[in-house]
């Protein structure tokens, strides 16, 4: 098999490797996927339960991958390796090979979606995420939107404030040494930083730099819409979706970025008690836990003081007593009684301004007819603009340009 070429631009004297791909690498690479013939490398995925063997050729995921390219022909690769072990889904990682030798990819579920879209951001490949979340987003719906949210929090992390605020961005890198890319001696100092360091913005940056790749680009760029549209779900069927099974098995962060949302449509802080509830109800199953007061409190933590317990009325607000200490329903009860209560547990001083405040959830569709009709006001009466015009506009820019 016709070979690429490796350029030596003297790495003993701190140069370094260039992989040229052959010609018409891409024509041939189609035919090559999941075959044997040619292939120079073998690829272990999985974990120690389960592991997939899978051939590749080492042209085709330099060529087409950054990470490849540092990997397996970059200045601190070893050339005479042949077998590497990626302890990453074998399905996902299928569907990452299948894009490189292809660019195809074979999404047919929402699960294989969301594994897709993991592996292509551990690998650097924003165009194989930008279809995974096209997918995804074409299939959210209100039972899966907690699955979804779960998974792709962790890219997109909200200033803790889960109401409309500015979302930030934080990709997560590949870890080298888990990925076994580089041999444990290396001493670059970049390649040591990045290890050391955890799955921040900065990450990026770095293997950026380590991969020498001026056309780099941030494949969870693609995540934030599709963290905002799911929000968006949550906040119009918040009902179903704490309803949901998934509601039970969601992590803390993912249950406290719903629970602080002002936007919530729910009638009352009842439905929210009730899956806080639950949640901790499972939480204690999973820790092997009595289900106690105590206990429910323990894992619970601050949630507990998400449900906005001021806003609830008497008839209410006897269900929560299961949670709730004494002294703390004591208070909420005669603050809602309109009695002046001057002695504040300690547990509940942080929370009460949160807790005072009403959820306001805008129905579905408000405002983008209100922005529809807004704007059929402003262009009503509005003189219409002539084919003459417009060609007289651009001849006027034309002349600006080339005065």
């Amino acid at each position: 098999m016709e070979e690429g070429t490796l350029q030596d631009d003297s790495p003993v004297a701190g140069g370094s490797f260039r992989w040229l791909a052959p010609p018409g690498q891409h024509k041939r690479s189609y035919n090559l996927y999941e075959n044997e013939d040619g292939s120079d490398i073998i690829l272990m995925v999985g974990d120690e339960v389960y592991r997939e063997r899978i051939p590749a050729h080492s042209w085709v995921l330099a060529a087409g991958n950054q990470v490849f390219r540092a990997m397996l022909q970059g200045p601190m690769a070893d050339r005479h390796k042949e077998t590497y072990n990626i302890p990453t889904d074998p399905k996902g990682f299928q569907n990452l090979l299948k894009w490189l030798y292809r660019h195809e990819c074979g999404i047919q579920s929402m699960e294989s979606g969301l594994i897709t879209l993991q592996v292509a951001i551990q690998y650097l490949c924003p165009e194989l995420a930008e279809l995974c979340v096209e997918y995804i987003a074409q299939h959210l719906n209100g039972n899966n939107v907690l699955r979804v949210l779960q998974y792709i929090h962790r890219y997109c992390p909200s200033n803790q404030g889960s109401d409309n605020s500015e979302i930030s961005t934080a990709p997560s890198a590949p870890s080298l040494e888990d990925l076994d890319e580089f041999p444990q001696t290396c001493v670059d100092p970049r390649v040591e930083q990045l290890e050391r360091s955890q799955h921040t913005v900065h990450n990026m940056t770095q293997l950026q730099e380590l991969c020498d790749d001026a056309d780099f680009r941030d494949p969870t760029a693609c995540c934030t819409d599709l963290f905002n549209a799911c929000l968006e779900l949550v906040d119009r069927e918040t009902r179903l979706v704490l309803a949901s099974e998934l509601l039970e098995e969601v992590d803390y962060d993912t249950l406290e970025l719903i629970l602080r949302r002002s936007t919530l449509n729910v009638p009352n802080e009842l439905p929210i008690f009730e899956a806080v509830q639950r949640w901790s109800t499972a939480k204690c199953k999973r820790d092997k836990l009595p289900l106690t007061q105590e206990n429910r409190r323990a894992v619970l933590c601050n949630l507990l003081y998400h449900t906005r317990f001021l806003q609830m009325n008497n008839e209410q607000l006897p269900q929560t007593a299961c949670l709730l200490t004494a002294n703390e329903f004591n208070y909420v009860s005669g603050r809602i009684s309109g009695h002046n209560m001057t002695t504040i547990p300690p547990t509940l001083a942080p929370h009460l301004s949160e807790m005072d405040k009403p959820r306001c959830h805008t129905p579905p569709g408000t405002p983008q007819n209100a922005n529809i009709k807004n704007k059929k006001k402003r262009t009503t009466g509005k003189k219409k603009y002539t084919r003459k015009e417009l060609m007289l506009d651009i001849v006027s820019c034309l002349a600006v340009i080339f005065d």
